[in-house]
């Protein structure tokens, strides 16, 4: 019963609860945005281990910062955090190839449709690889907002929220991004479908 009256409080009541001590109401802000800020991290950095460290960074920022956040801006700040800590990683490493985005054990293996048939499921998975590497070429404020607009589904406002630029350099960023993913991927598997998307 708890745990479906905090599903369908909105982030400011959770906060409000969090800030009182309420544990479970911190748990479902988490429950709510782990996964969307996962899949940003995972296409930042490429790697399924360092996108969750950046969701469990955040995450614990967030909770040390429950006193000052406000609930209606609480998804862009965690995605602004998200980034952040994404860019502190990619400062650590040292320039190394980006491993596969599934693992060994399969976890995040995108699966085909059952409809598709071989060579149509080949086909999908060239696409789905190409897109892939060409996000990874793409310099790190190229990438957070294409991430952040095409697979997050932020607004603008929240993209510049999170990013803490004016949303006419978001608008700006999000175009050059798209042309430069598209002169990356020509000649590509991917280059039908995207074109045609983002034209």
């Amino acid at each position: 019963m708890l745990a479906r009256t905090l599903k369908c409080m909105d982030d400011e009541a959770l906060l409000e609860r969090a800030r009182r001590g309420d544990r479970d109401a911190f748990a479902a802000i988490v429950t709510r945005h782990q996964d969307e800020l996962y899949t940003m991290a995972l296409r930042i950095l490429g790697t399924p281990a360092d996108a969750a460290d950046v969701v469990q960074e955040t995450f614990l920022r967030a909770y040390v910062r429950i006193p000052v956040l406000r609930g209606q801006t609480i998804r862009a700040w965690l995605f602004r955090v998200a980034i952040n800590c994404s860019h502190d990683v990619q400062r650590r490493s040292i320039r190394r190839p980006a491993d596969p985005l599934e693992d060994a054990e399969g976890n995040i293996v995108e699966l085909p449709d059952p409809d598709l048939g071989p060579e149509a499921t080949a086909l999908a998975r060239e696409r789905v690889a190409a897109v892939r590497e060409a996000l990874l070429t793409l310099h790190p404020d190229f990438r957070a907002v294409v991430v952040l607009r095409d697979v997050n589904e932020l607004s603008y406002e929240e993209m510049s929220a999170a990013l803490r630029v004016p949303i006419g350099t978001v608008k700006s960023r999000l175009n050059r991004a798209r042309s430069m993913l598209a002169k990356a991927l020509r000649g590509t598997a991917a280059a039908p479908g995207f074109a045609e998307e983002n034209a």
